[in-house]
């Protein structure tokens, strides 16, 4: 598998490059505002765009998306939950094949309704619910969040392998890649155990 993670601009945001090395088909995942690297990355690798992916539909995570559709022809893929245009609308546990890659994504609501991870073998693009070390927000300033879905969206994935990487949607941790087993031990937020000091502790 071809695995890039790639400044996307905006507040320090990923996005990411996925290919399968054998059919050479791959997608690009939130693109942010910097579309035209992604499609120099893929370039690079000798790849062909077949999806667009968005975690989710806050603007700095889909801002590149309609220029990637202009150069790639490739469809927009998010959660069947949006109200952002798009062409593939994917459900819970719904596999997406990539060439010979599977790609599968967790509905992991809390930051925004929309929201999913993606799970590429043993790779997991975290988007804005988990970042190294701290998590999205929720709030005043997050329309349509909610703290306590986003407690049960981290739990589960507190419940994967604790070897899986996490890749996140921004560069706001101390580095730009963790696990989740580090994440459980490490991450204040993953150490509460209950609700109540999960809200205490974000307020």
């Amino acid at each position: 598998m071809i695995f890039e993670q790639i400044e996307a601009g905006g507040d320090r945001n990923f996005g990411y490059l996925i290919g399968d090395e054998h059919t050479r088909e791959a997608v690009i995942v939130d693109a942010g505002y910097a579309p035209e690297r992604m499609l120099q990355e893929a370039s690079r690798y000798d790849l062909k765009v077949v999806y667009i992916i968005s975690t989710h539909s806050h603007k700095d995570h889909v801002a590149g998306n309609e220029l990637l559709v202009q150069r790639t022809a490739a469809p927009v893929v998010m959660h069947e939950s949006t109200a952002h245009p798009c062409n593939v609308r994917v459900k819970d546990n719904e596999k997406l094949a990539v060439g010979n890659l599977r790609l599968r994504f967790l509905h992991t609501p809390g930051h925004i309704p929309d929201h999913v991870c993606i799970l590429a073998d043993d790779k997991l693009i975290s988007g804005d619910l988990l970042f190294v070390g701290k998590i999205g927000g929720t709030g005043p300033h997050f329309p349509a969040s909610d703290p306590r879905q986003q407690w049960e969206s981290l739990r589960r994935l507190m419940r994967l392998d604790p070897a899986i990487e996490v890749w996140p949607g921004h560069d706001y941790g101390v580095k730009p890649s963790s696990t989740i087993g580090n994440e459980i031990t490490t991450n204040p937020f993953l150490l509460c155990k209950n609700l109540e000091e999960f809200l205490y502790l974000k307020d």
